[in-house]
């Protein structure tokens, strides 16, 4: 193994819940404090997903406790070490910097379609070095849904944009 940090799959399992943590307490925030009700029930359901997504990673645990299970870790860790959560989710502080505009929702909404679609990389990648069919089917299926989150943010980005008053 080359000099970097060894990670076991337990160890980017819990990685990635607390990613998911964090991305509950980043929707949360933005649906309390978004201008629209587009944006708010949007937000408040992304929070939601991001719940369902922790109790798919959680089911991972114990079949990961005590060993490792992926492939190509020399290629693979370097890649992990770039995921850590502030690179993922925005700040609490660029989160208020954008929430206090006057387009503070379509703010928000550009720096979480950014932080879906960096998450969604991860568990891509992830998912091509798993070495189980179970941590493949389980990290996939978390991309796709991170796939998802993207594709609905930026749906709901058009519609919140047509809705609002021209200036």
């Amino acid at each position: 193994m080359s000099a970097t940090r060894y990670f076991s799959g337990l160890e980017v399992i819990r990685a990635a819940m607390e990613v998911e943590k964090n991305g509950h307490r980043f929707y949360s925030s933005m649906a309390e404090k978004a201008h629209t009700e587009l944006a708010r029930e949007l937000f408040f359901s992304l929070a939601q997903d991001e719940v369902t997504h922790l109790k798919t990673l959680e089911n991972l645990v114990p079949k990961y406790q005590d060993g490792e299970f992926w492939n190509n870790e020399e290629d693979f860790i370097p890649y992990l070490l770039q995921f850590n959560d502030q690179v993922i989710f925005p700040s609490a502080e660029q989160v208020a910097a954008a929430l206090v505009s006057e387009d503070g929702d379509i703010r928000a909404l550009d720096l979480a379609i950014a932080a879906e679609e960096k998450f969604a990389e991860y568990f891509h990648m992830a998912a091509a070095h798993a070495r189980s069919a179970d941590g493949k089917k389980a990290f996939s299926w978390l991309a796709s849904e991170e796939d998802r989150h993207a594709e609905i943010l930026k749906e709901r980005k058009v519609k919140i944009l047509a809705a609002a008053p021209s200036r």
